[in-house]
């Protein structure tokens, strides 16, 4: 268990310092770096990726499409397409009228 509450306290420490020190420019390779000591941390516990992963998806909004496409294509997410076969049938009825041949033979 304490194992478990360091780690939190490593998480915790890695997102305050996104608040702590805002005068200093934070690049994508930053962010990476940290994330894959994390990982390195947890020894890739998959329960921690899946809740990692779930908690950060639900704030998505914050995304831009371009970022949701880009992850949506690392997770082989692809639309669902749904067949919708549609028929309509219609019956046109048509009225014949009887020839009359009045012929005089």
């Amino acid at each position: 268990m304490e194992g478990r509450i360091s780690d939190i306290e490593d998480v915790m420490d890695f997102f305050s310092d996104f608040q702590d020190n805002s005068d200093k420019k934070i690049t994508e390779e930053d962010i990476i770096s940290d994330t894959l000591k994390i990982i390195n941390r947890i020894n890739g516990n998959p329960l921690f990726l899946y809740c990692s992963i779930r908690t950060l998806l639900k704030h998505k909004n914050l995304l831009t499409d371009t970022h949701i496409k880009e992850i949506a294509n690392i997770l082989n997410i692809e639309p669902e397409v749904k067949e919708v076969i549609k028929f309509k049938e219609k019956i046109v009825y048509k009225e014949r009228k009887a020839r009359v041949y009045e012929d005089d033979y």
